[in-house]
């Protein structure tokens, strides 16, 4: 009989053996990640850190850019906004114009900001965005770095997601990782943690027309957005990664509480992995 392809995640693999698809960890790499597609983000987007928005001043060129931070969330002020920390103890405030209350269910889970970096003025923000914002809750943030919040998505980590994937389903998410390539898949890489304990990845499929993954290095730090869905041979099978019926099952059978991720984007990280809260 035809051996089959294994399929298996485990640790200390640097690539895959041949006649095997394995996610094993990874070392961090550079953050810059040629080769990634950006083509359904913004050109002027810019993933920053949080350090460099506080460390910004009104006359910075970056004011009026589309920027993407992550980091925790500090204080929430009341439906229009909510303060993230950022490195050195500092704060940045988020302002939601959205309409759509943002709440974290976990105020020590990461969570992505995409919005335009501004100077906070309350009156020109209330003018421009339609929104009131209370003086004794703002006023101490005048002068200061805003941002502007046009979407935001929980940025668990991926072992954080793995160990609680049902809190993530349904959501958007972005999630920070080492990329692994695989070796004998199409349309799919894996995303890790450094230093991840259990050394357990995150399968990450619908890949080819966001990233040319052959370009990217095996390590380096990404993110990744989308939705996080229950593994399941359909899921599978749609997502054509090359892998015939038995690997599928095999698969499934041994990863049966394991989520995948259904990409929508996929671009280079500018923050240090996992930022403390």
């Amino acid at each position: 009989m035809e051996s089959q392809q294994k399929i298996f995640l485990f640790a200390g693999i640097r690539k895959a053996h041949l006649g095997a698809i394995a996610l094993g960890t990874v070392l961090l790499f550079a953050v810059g990640c040629e080769g990634t597609n950006q083509a359904n983000r913004p050109a002027e987007q810019e993933n920053i850190t949080t350090e460099d928005v506080t460390e910004i001043s009104e006359d910075d060129p970056a004011i009026g850019e589309l920027v993407t931070i992550r980091s925790g969330v500090a204080e929430i002020l009341d439906d229009n906004g909510f303060v993230m920390a950022a490195a050195g103890g500092e704060s940045i405030l988020i302002v939601n114009p959205t309409g759509t209350v943002f709440t974290p269910p976990d105020q020590d889970m990461p969570i992505q900001v995409t919005g335009t970096l501004e100077t906070f003025t309350a009156a020109a923000i209330e003018q421009q965005y339609g929104v009131t914002l209370d003086a004794n809750l703002y006023g101490e943030y005048d002068q200061q770095p805003v941002i502007i919040a046009e979407n935001f998505a929980l940025a668990p980590r991926p072992q954080d997601f793995v160990e609680i994937p049902e809190n993530y389903f349904d959501e958007i998410v972005a999630i920070e990782g080492d990329l692994r390539p695989l070796e004998n898949t199409q349309n799919a890489f894996a995303l890790f943690e450094e230093g991840w304990i259990d050394d357990v990845g995150v399968l990450v499929i619908s890949t080819d027309q966001l990233v040319d993954v052959e370009s990217l290095e095996d390590g380096e730090n990404i993110v990744v957005t989308g939705q996080p869905q229950p593994i399941d041979a359909a899921t599978l099978q749609a997502a054509n990664l090359g892998w015939n019926d038995a690997q599928i099952q095999e698969f499934i059978a041994r990863y049966e509480n394991r989520p995948v991720i259904l990409a929508e984007e996929v671009y280079p990280s500018a923050v240090p992995p996992h930022p403390s809260l």
